[in-house]
């Protein structure tokens, strides 16, 4: 009867741990996965972690906004060395790259967004999000409609949801996921 009470005590433990453990790994990969995204992009973590609810919520997905964010950046840097296309493309929303280039790309992002969604005419608008953002521009559509304020309305129902993370605990994550 010992032993029957042993595996039976044994078999709660397990399932008051198992959820536990799922949630630390949840939170390791996620918290990984905006530290390594945040590397990558230069944006910063908090800013990510609003912005990727955002894409996910318009349908958009964190794989587009991320590809999108990259490219913007790609365009700014050309449109910098003076490449014609990615001056023409900035000109088309009336900011130029030394202009951007004083923003974070957080910043960025949203003067662009405010920017096109000024532009009525769809076509255009989905050319111009193209030339900015590559392939990822229309799928970012939905996301950037509204403008920075759609967008800092998205970061501050993910902040009351709770699903801002900070930089120190996703660097405290990416640490728990490597060990």
């Amino acid at each position: 009867s010992v032993r029957s009470l042993g595996i039976k005590t044994a078999g709660i433990g397990t399932a008051i741990l198992a959820p536990m453990g799922a949630a630390a790994k949840t939170f390791a990969d996620m918290g990984s996965r905006l530290w390594d995204m945040s590397k990558r992009t230069g944006v910063s973590v908090e800013a990510l972690s609003a912005l990727g609810y955002a894409a996910e919520q318009s349908g958009a997905g964190v794989e587009a906004f991320e590809n999108g964010i990259r490219r913007m950046q790609r365009t700014i840097y050309d449109a910098g060395r003076g490449l014609s296309t990615a001056k023409e493309a900035l000109a088309d929303l009336g900011v130029g790259a030394g202009q951007l280039e004083k923003f974070t790309p957080e910043q960025q992002f949203k003067l662009l967004a405010d920017r096109l969604d000024k532009i009525k005419d769809p076509s255009r608008k989905a050319a111009v999000a193209m030339a900015i953002f590559g392939r990822s521009g229309t799928a970012l559509l939905p996301m950037l409609e509204g403008g920075a304020a759609a967008l800092d309305a998205y970061a501050e129902h993910a902040g009351s949801l709770g699903l801002v993370m900070s930089t120190a605990d996703a660097a405290a994550a990416d640490e728990f996921g490597d060990a």
